[in-house]
């Protein structure tokens, strides 16, 4: 086993922030003039919007854009969504709301409710959709965007026994919101945000230090800007690039495309293949995250092979040579000399 012993360094990443707060408090609103303050530039932003089309209302602050979710609202259908943002390359992506996946129609506490009704145990339910739930998880945590998560929350509980009247007794005391999804969701966020019926936001995780322990604000693109600035400040992430390559490789051969057995060829193959199928230059070397993220965004072998199939053929057809015009000279001549030739004599 290689071990190495280096020196602690914050690297520029990704950022993962969560905004939670009950309805009406300005999440979405929220979200999206961070996300304007991260990237810069309204047309880099994206919305995954399940709730029922309201990223739309919105539409005065830029020029961002909006993918519609549908129930049921499943990890997978989450994947397949943050996946196609990512390879559109926007920049910064909000799913609003994170809610649906565990607690709306066809998230992981309904999947639960059902496969309950055929299972011995609630342990065998969830051995199945931990780790459906963890995929949903660890997508957001490898994008190459960076992703905001809005979240409803609700008032939390805790039951304390006091006594009273000679006896001891469970009295429920009010200790805050709380997010509805799984436990410890905010705990995968760079920073976290509760906000209050009043629009106001606490930090209640905070790795970057610009938020703890400082007074309740309203998020703006001043917030996203300062979250910009302290990521600057971070070295480069170095990429590893015969990683990624294998990445791409093993990616290529999930989608069914065979390597000539010749290097040089195989090599000219893939590069032509990935410029197809993702816009992006295999040349380059920071490219290559975000090749690996959009080949993986093609689930069906047949889509793919399609798309690359059809822009071979159109190549091909736009390499054939023009047919040849027409002779107009000759075709000229010809008809002018017809035209002259005289007619015979009749006899007398």
């Amino acid at each position: 086993m290689d071990i190495q012993i280096v020196k602690a360094q914050r690297k520029k990443a990704k950022l993962r922030v969560g905004i939670f707060g009950p309805s009406g408090s300005g999440k979405t609103m929220s979200a999206l003039k961070l996300a304007n303050g991260l990237t810069g530039d309204w047309q880099k932003v994206c919305v995954i919007d399940t709730e029922n089309n309201s990223a739309h209302l919105y539409s005065h602050l830029g020029q961002y854009s909006v993918l519609h979710m549908r129930a049921p609202y499943t990890p997978e259908s989450y994947i397949e969504a943050i996946h196609a943002a990512e390879k559109a390359g926007y920049e910064a992506i909000i799913i609003d709301s994170i809610t649906h996946e565990w607690a709306g129609e066809g998230g992981i506490l309904e999947l639960s409710d059902a496969l309950g009704k055929d299972a011995k145990s609630s342990y065998t339910v969830w051995a199945k959709l931990t780790p459906r739930h963890n995929k949903f998880i660890e997508t957001i945590l490898q994008s190459p965007a960076h992703v905001i998560c809005c979240g409803r929350s609700k008032q939390d509980y805790a039951l304390n026994q006091v006594e009273k009247n000679g006896k001891t007794v469970s009295v429920p005391e009010k200790i805050g919101l709380k997010a509805v999804t799984r436990e410890g969701f905010d705990y995968e966020m760079t920073v976290a945000f509760d906000l209050t019926i009043a629009h106001y936001a606490i930090s209640t995780k905070d790795r970057t230090g610009l938020f703890q322990d400082k007074p309740e604000h309203i998020i703006s693109e001043e917030t996203g800007r300062k979250l910009f600035n302290w990521n600057e400040t971070g070295a480069e992430t170095p990429i590893d690039v015969l990683g990624e390559k294998n990445k791409i490789k093993h990616n290529l051969a999930r989608l069914g495309f065979a390597m000539p057995l010749d290097r040089a060829m195989a090599a000219q193959y893939v590069a032509d293949v990935v410029k197809v199928l993702t816009e992006l230059d295999l040349s380059v070397d920071k490219n290559l995250p975000m090749i690996v993220t959009r080949l993986e965004a093609y689930a069906d072998p047949e889509g793919a092979q399609a798309t690359y199939g059809l822009a071979v053929e159109e190549r091909e057809k736009a390499a054939e040579p023009a047919p040849e015009p027409a002779n107009d000279n000759a075709t000229s001549a010809n008809a002018q000399g017809e035209a002259e030739t005289p007619e015979p004599a009749q006899a007398a």
